[in-house]
């Protein structure tokens, strides 16, 4: 949630949670993961910006069978939308789908919302959208052609006080397949809504099925057993389904519920539905769990429990927030989470936060022992929200935000809002997690850095949305990652090497896809993608303005060639930027306005905080003479959201000319005006063509029309 000290509304409040420890650290130097050969682990290029402007978090990604990647984030309650995404061209760029609704981007055909989202896509490339209605209710749609029309329904709950919802498609929903929805409800729909359906716990993950992507039954939605947050649902190839959640669980292993007395859950929870769910109408409960009430339905089975102490208090906390899930192409589990040791006594963390994961090859019947990801990365005294997915079995990537540095504990909790730290974004993969048909007790893992740069520099807090006080939330609650076509991991999560003017970070979401190094698939072996580009790039064949249910195609003053950065001396860069034609700089109102931009931006770390967004740029409003100016982003906030902005902050040289091969703009850069530092390497360098409304110098949103690749650049 941003805090009203930082100049911005209190409109992240995405995720309801029970009083979880803030997780906080001290000033350290990048991170650095386990050396290991090129060939022997996964590679990552350059950070792809799914989105220069929208400032949000937790971005959620879907890849369908035509390898259109789609990507949402929510965007806040106040502001009742949340965004998708679109990448036609492997990740290269992205786009709001069709079906948004200029400039802010919230769909076409929507409800109220802003808050926990998500995707799913079926056999048949429908692609399904959910969205949380401020904890009142879940809206849920879906689109048959790649999200520009939308079939939706703001009633997919039927209750007032839910939360995070997660969606997983099985097959082909309206073929024999189904859509399947789990949430968290808080106040339980009990008495006036069905009579006995029974109360077992302050808060109780549902379950619902859909044929149709909107409508849902049973509603209300089946109640199961208690949980501290639900994680994740997914299916296996017969039908099954499985729900992954936290939990707090007696010596006995039954569930006593969601948390303790301090907010700290002890246990990860799997609910399995063997032969999957059809129920029209709930179940009452009368006091029970679902699993003890119609045992033949589902089972409970807990993967993992910590130790109580005498009082019933947890001796750690797990999830941090979630405890997400993932399954193989043979129906084989993976369960990952954070978890620290805490005080007891107040509950705060006291000690070192490590990433764990657990392996089913039964359905989830029976578990593997933990294993402790991070005896990877053993330099890593902080690791939270991973994400996992994998592919043949035994073949897993988990993802997270981890740093080198801890606070001092526990004299000085670790949740000290002063302490400081750079973090990274972390892949380890591993190819044996299961040995023999069984979960190997001692897998290995490669490890590398996802990120090129660090991500963030500060707190992160997962207090949930009571983090007004306690901490950076800025992040939100977690990255994700998911398989390719290839086998290939491809990873998003929250950008903030910014100045966000102080505060709470301001973030926007990266995106980055494995190049080289093992697949997750055994027949493909080896991945063999594009290596990362260095001092240029290509433009991307997607040249559109996304909106409105179409996708119009560019004119040929915004269809981007080529971009690159030379440095003639110490004090300048020389920026080109090429085009199709420059023989008008005018641009037609349908491609969203009649100003137009050609950007070029870029990060800069800082070793002492968060980083910098520096641009250079031309800007023709109604195809007028051009301006050339240069700066670093600021942050805008206004009723409609916040976003990162490129004014005008100096008057710089530049030129541009057309020729039979083209159009080409150069501007000159002063070294002083991005930074200062002549030896700084410029990191996701990328070339922007972009249309506006009214001019840079009014702080306005822009339309992304084309993009090139992104691309690094180091003075020799």
């Amino acid at each position: 949630m941003r805090s009203q000290a930082s100049g911005y509304p209190a409109v992240f409040p995405t995720t309801f949670r029970f009083i979880v420890p803030c997780v906080l650290t001290a000033i350290v130097a990048f991170v650095l993961v386990a050396p290991a050969s090129a060939a022997s682990k996964p590679l990552f290029g350059r950070e792809v910006i799914v989105d220069n402007q929208r400032i949000t978090g937790e971005p959620s990604i879907s890849i369908d069978g035509q390898d259109r990647i789609y990507v949402s984030t929510p965007y806040g309650f106040l502001t009742t939308a949340s965004f998708v995404w679109r990448s036609t061209d492997h990740g290269m760029s992205f786009h709001l789908v069709p079906g948004n609704a200029p400039p802010v981007g919230k769909p076409l055909v929507t409800c109220a919302g802003g808050g926990d989202s998500g995707l799913a896509v079926d056999t048949k490339n429908r692609l399904y959208f959910v969205d949380l209605q401020g904890l009142t209710d879940v809206s849920n749609s879906v689109s048959s052609d790649q999200g520009a029309n939308w079939l939706t329904t703001c009633n997919a709950a039927n209750d007032t006080g839910v939360d995070r919802p997660w969606i997983a498609a099985f097959g082909d929903p309206q073929s024999g397949g189904a859509l399947y929805q789990t949430v968290d409800e808080v106040e339980q729909c009990i008495g006036s809504c069905i009579p006995n359906l029974g109360e077992v716990g302050s808060n109780i993950v549902e379950l619902t099925r859909s044929q149709d992507g909107v409508t849902f039954t049973p509603l209300p939605a089946q109640q199961i057993e208690p949980d501290g947050i639900v994680s994740a649902i997914k299916t296996d190839a017969s039908g099954g389904v499985y729900i992954s959640h936290t939990a707090l669980v007696g010596t006995n292993g039954n569930i006593i519920n969601g948390s303790d007395a301090n907010g700290n859950s002890n246990a990860v929870v799997v609910v399995r539905f063997p032969n999957g769910y059809n129920e029209t109408t709930a179940i009452p409960l009368n006091g029970q769990t679902l699993c003890q009430a119609q045992p033949t339905l589902c089972t409970t089975e807990v993967v993992y429990a910590g130790a109580l102490d005498s009082s019933g208090n947890s001796t750690i906390t797990v999830g941090q927030d979630f405890a997400p899930m993932t399954i193989d192409d043979a129906g084989n589990l993976y369960v990952t989470w954070a978890q620290a040791p805490v005080n007891t006594s107040t509950g705060q963390v006291s000690g070192s936060s490590q990433i764990y994961m657990a392996v089913s090859t039964n359905h989830g019947a029976t578990w593997g022992p933990p294993v402790r990801v991070t005896a990877a990365t053993p330099n890593l005294q902080t690791s939270l929200f991973p994400w996992i997915v994998a592919g043949d079995p035994g073949r897993v990537d988990i993802v997270w935000y981890g740093t080198p540095t801890l606070g001092s504990c526990p004299s000085q909790p670790c949740g000290s809002s002063a302490i400081t730290a750079h973090w990274s974004v972390v892949m380890a993969q591993s190819l044996n997690a299961i040995v023999n048909g069984k979960p190997n007790s001692n897998p290995s893992f490669t490890t590398t850095e996802v990120s090129e740069v660090s991500n963030h520099y500060g707190s992160i807090c997962t207090f949930g949305i009571s983090c007004t006080t306690g901490g950076d939330r800025g992040l939100l609650d977690f990255i994700s990652v998911t398989i390719g076509l290839k086998g290939e991991a491809n990873v998003v999560w929250a950008d903030a090497v910014n100045q966000d003017g102080g505060g709470t970070s301001a973030a926007i979401i990266g995106f980055n896809r494995q190049y080289s190094g093992p697949s997750l698939y055994a027949k493909v072996g080896q991945v063999n993608g594009t290596p990362p580009a260095t001092g240029h790039a290509p433009g991307s064949p997607d040249a559109i303005y996304s909106a409105n249910g179409e996708a119009v195609q560019a004119s040929a003053n915004l269809m981007l060639k080529q971009a690159s950065v030379t440095m003639p001396d110490s004090q300048h860069y020389n920026f080109t930027i090429n085009v199709q034609s420059f023989s008008t700089l005018a641009v037609s109102p349908t491609l969203g306005g009649t100003d137009a931009v050609w950007l070029m931006r870029w990060e800069v770390p800082d070793p002492n905080g968060a980083g910098h967004t520096y641009y250079a740029a031309m800007e023709s409003d109604n195809g007028q003479a051009p301006t050339f100016f240069d700066g670093e982003t600021t942050t805008l906030a206004s009723g409609e959201g916040f976003f990162l902005t490129y004014p005008p902050t100096h008057a710089i040289q530049g030129s541009y000319t057309n020729t039979g091969n083209g159009g080409s703009i150069t501007f000159t850069v002063p070294v002083a005006d991005v930074g200062g530092n002549s030896n700084a390497v410029l990191y996701s360098l990328t070339g922007l063509a972009v249309t506006q409304s009214q001019s840079s110098s009014s702080n306005t949103i822009f339309n992304q029309i084309d993009a090139t690749a992104p691309f690094d650049f180091t003075p020799k």
